[in-house]
């Protein structure tokens, strides 16, 4: 029942795109032979992958990821905690499909980036600041501060990086917070809030945030040290991605998942003998879900790499060869779409109303997330058209969101800096993403330089929106006390 329950629920994130996709192959910009049959195999698989993948973290991820956080909180053991915050973190990196077909992509279009060291650095990145997400609950440091001095750090990192790798590394923060890392993260950061003496609503949420920021870290730092990758990028590359091949598709995808779930599923067994000790039948439980995540995740790479990406990069490149104006308008109705499609943006809308107790409907929230997201890859598709620096887009707006930390309630700005990672999921890394490529070949540009950070875009739109919303919500508040004092 749950599994039909979720296959509905990723069936309606993905059927837009692929209603949108018919409607420019027949009518705008005609795939290649076979592509599109692809491209409808892909998404099958893409939707029953992701649907087991969340039915199998649901029942075998959160569980332990709940009980370690809340386990060795309880053991009042500092340095156990952020160990194990950093080893949990480096290793769930590893098993993330999002961060997989990132690095996947930077890899093919710059020449200089190996893809399991960029991997590997972002995992470092992750759980290190995942400990410090830890130790911001326990000693009950503001959040608030927290956010504005780590991002003010990013931004000078940034001016002193390579500036082919800044996109790349705000990129590496929205999709870092898969599929895989969100719930597993959330349930660490829920376990060891509940064991506060005095728990605080806001300190359920931020884990996602701090989770972000280490990537864009360390790939800044990667940056600063190699700062002459840019000179190995080949402007105008032959980029290709090979659509269909299905059977040998799920072949290797198999050897690459079973790779990347290995050492979790060390961890897991180490954590039950050592100190967790679920009971057999729920450690029965556990198994069942990480085999259903395996066969999830092999399904999901499979369907897109054979059939999302390639059809992603064959629009990009037809519209940016075609025209300019149509391929903005097109990029802007994909963010809206791609927003709505991702199914963790559907909890976080519930929550929202659930704390808002109703103030804030989940249909306003829609509409704001859709709305900011479609300008969001509008711009980045303006940027790939005009070669605008990325820096007049990412400043303003993180500009504004710090400024907004100040008037916010601190639960809501936990959430808009969470929410971040959940809009940018499996439809960014995958499909936005390799649209933004596409579109920069067509355009006759460089797709290293001017297609990456397109993930960041749609990571930045909710620190605004959401904290927009938040300030509304206070005003609402404001006006209910007062009117309650008044009669």
């Amino acid at each position: 029942m749950e599994l039909l329950r979720k296959l509905k629920e990723v069936g309606t994130s993905v059927i837009p795109i692929s209603l949108m996709v018919t409607l420019l192959h027949l009518f705008v910009s005609p795939l290649g032979d076979g592509q599109l049959a692809s491209f409808y195999i892909g998404s099958a698989l893409v939707i029953v992958g992701l649907a087991l993948f969340l039915v199998g973290t649901e029942v075998g991820l959160l569980p332990i990821g709940e009980k370690i956080g809340s386990t060795v909180t309880a053991k009042k053991n500092l340095p156990l905690l952020l160990g194990t915050g950093l080893v949990v973190g480096f290793v769930i990196t590893f098993a993330e499909p999002d961060i997989s077909v990132l690095a996947s992509q930077v890899a093919s279009v710059n020449a200089s980036i190996n893809e399991t060291v960029l991997i590997t650095l972002i995992a470092v990145g992750l759980g290190l600041l995942v400990s410090i997400a830890f130790l911001r609950v326990i000693f009950k440091l503001s959040i608030k501060w927290m956010f504005a001095i780590f991002y003010v750090m990013l931004f000078v990192l940034a001016l002193f990086s390579d500036p082919s790798l800044v996109p790349v590394a705000f990129d590496s923060g929205g999709a870092t917070t898969g599929p895989m890392a969100t719930p597993f993260i959330m349930a660490l950061g829920i376990g060891v809030a509940r064991i506060q003496k005095k728990q605080e609503e806001a300190d359920n949420f931020g884990f996602l945030a701090f989770a972000s920021i280490g990537p864009i870290l360390a790939v800044l730092l990667l940056g600063i040290s190699n700062p002459n990758s840019e000179a190995s990028l080949a402007q105008g590359m032959a980029v290709s991605y090979p659509s269909g091949n299905f059977v040998p598709l799920f072949l290797e995808m198999a050897k690459d998942v079973l790779f990347s779930l290995t050492p979790l599923l060390c961890i897991f067994a180490l954590f039950q003998i050592f100190l967790v000790k679920m009971p057999t039948r729920q450690v029965g439980r556990m198994v069942v879900g990480i085999v259903y995540a395996f066969i999830g995740l092999v399904l999901f790479f499979a369907g897109a790499h054979g059939g999302f990406m390639p059809v992603g990069f064959a629009l990009g490149k037809g519209l940016g060869s075609l025209s300019s104006g149509l391929l903005i308008l097109v990029g802007f109705v994909f963010g809206a779409v791609a927003v709505i499609a991702e199914p963790a943006v559907w909890v976080l809308v519930e929550q929202v109303e659930n704390i808002s107790r109703g103030h804030i409907r989940k249909s306003t929230m829609l509409i704001a997330m859709a709305l900011g997201v479609a300008i969001s890859v509008g711009l980045a598709m303006t940027r790939i058209v005009t070669g605008i620096s990325i820096w007049y887009y990412l400043v303003p707006v993180y500009t504004l969101s710090l400024l907004l930390l100040k008037n916010t309630p601190v639960l809501f700005s936990a959430m808009a800096f969470d929410s971040g990672g959940v809009a940018s999921g499996p439809m960014s890394s995958t499909f936005i993403l390799s649209f933004a490529i596409g579109a920069s070949v067509g355009q006759g540009g460089n797709p290293a330089t001017d297609a990456f950070g397109v993930v960041a875009f749609v990571a930045m739109t909710p620190l605004v929106t959401i904290q927009l919303l938040g300030l509304l919500y206070k005003r609402k508040q404001a006006k209910i006390e007062l009117k309650g004092a008044k009669g």
